[in-house]
């Protein structure tokens, strides 16, 4: 299994658009509602899903996610739906950056938009407002959970880039990765006819 990331890794840094690329391998499915995007130009992230559910405007289920990230994992929160309010913010980016986490994708604004390209913390969320969540003892971590309209379980390959975000489930990435050569072949030959053959290879 740890080839099949290390391979993930290499296609997303050598591939522009690799997001469509994966879902286009998945017959054009398992993108996450254009309404989850990137909050600022360049932002990109591959790496492992660890999941938290919110409850109302109660954030504690987000930092209890935090706190389980290794390295490579990327923090997928699945927000209540109900106030436009912020889930996550720079502390969070500076305390998932601490744990190895290379980005988050929200189902929920995030807020101190400026603080995460400083930080170069990639930060995939429907927007932006100045409201915070508070602190309370609800919501869940590990668990499946729906962001974008898309179910993401714990430790599925979560993929973003200026694109938008893509999943692929676990059990799935290395028939999924096997598809991407293809996938890059046919897109390469149509965009040489109308270049005149001059297409990237």
């Amino acid at each position: 299994m740890a080839d099949l990331w290390v391979e993930l890794r290499r296609w997303a840094d050598a591939e522009e658009g690799f997001a469509c690329v994966l879902s286009d391998a998945m017959g054009r499915t398992n993108a996450m509602a254009a309404d989850v995007r990137p909050m600022w130009p360049g932002a990109r992230l591959v790496g492992r899903a660890v999941t938290a559910r919110t409850h109302g405007t109660d954030l504690s289920a987000v930092f209890a996610a935090i706190d389980l990230v290794e390295p490579g994992d990327v923090v997928v929160v699945e927000g209540p739906g109900a106030p436009a309010v912020a889930f996550w913010g720079e502390n969070a980016s500076l305390a998932a950056r601490a744990r190895g986490a290379v980005g988050v994708v929200l189902a929920a604004p995030c807020r101190d938009v400026a603080a995460h390209p400083r930080l170069t913390f990639p930060v995939f969320a429907t927007g932006a407002t100045p409201r915070g969540g508070v602190f309370g003892e609800r919501g869940e971590v590990q668990v499946p959970v729906v962001v974008g309209g898309l179910a993401v379980h714990p430790g599925d390959a979560v993929v973003g880039d200026e694109n938008g975000v893509v999943v692929v489930p676990a059990g799935r990435l290395g028939s999924v990765l096997a598809e991407v050569p293809g996938v890059l072949e046919r897109d390469r030959a149509v965009q040489a006819r109308w270049t005149g053959g001059s297409a990237a290879g």
